[in-house]
């Protein structure tokens, strides 16, 4: 038997100087992977202990055998972890800026400018309330929720493509409907 299927044997059966092993031998090159993909971090710590920690429980449920895709898996590990990283702080960042903008005293409209709006926001409710039931949820879960395509394609028990082309055309549906309309320009 290979070194390396002694070391996927022993991580199987808990053997700790295995799980030794293999911390030391991608420990900092995974610290020099962060490093350089994540500006700004002052603790790698978490990111790379993530990355372990989904490691070794991928071992356990059999998902991995052989030293030879030991290395691919965690660095595809890693990389899932630097995407759901920068997906977080960018939704974070989001949240942030329209809580900012809910909050700034800065943004005065006139009140010529705010009634164009309020007549604009009822005359897109208006025809988003003459859409399918299934397109207003899309829209409502994808602009007021901000729930992701494939969330929402769990949701409804849907292909992601389907939840996407229903969003495009209800879209299509209110802007053609908004300027066939005359009451935008009253």
């Amino acid at each position: 038997m290979k070194e390396s299927e002694s070391l996927i044997q022993s991580l199987k059966t808990d053997d700790s100087s295995a799980d030794t092993k293999i911390i030391h031998k991608y420990n900092s090159r995974l610290f020099t992977y962060f490093r350089s993909r994540i500006k700004g971090v002052d603790n790698y710590d978490d990111l790379v202990q993530e990355v372990f920690v989904s490691f070794f429980t991928a071992v356990k449920k059999d998902k991995i055998s052989g030293d030879e895709f030991i290395a691919p898996f965690i660095f595809g590990i890693a990389r899932n972890v630097v995407y759901n990283y920068f997906y977080k702080k960018k939704k974070a960042e989001n949240i942030a800026k329209k809580a900012e903008n809910e909050h700034n005293p800065f943004i005065n409209f006139s009140g010529e400018d705010n009634l164009q709006n309020d007549r604009m926001i009822l005359l897109i409710n208006k025809y988003i309330e003459k859409l399918k039931d299934v397109d207003r949820t899309i829209l409502k879960e994808f602009y007021i929720r901000e729930n992701t395509l494939s969330e929402i394609s769990v949701l409804l028990k849907r292909t992601k493509h389907y939840v996407s082309v229903r969003k495009e055309r209800a879209l299509k549906k209110i802007k053609s409907e908004i300027l066939r309309s005359e009451d935008i320009f009253k």
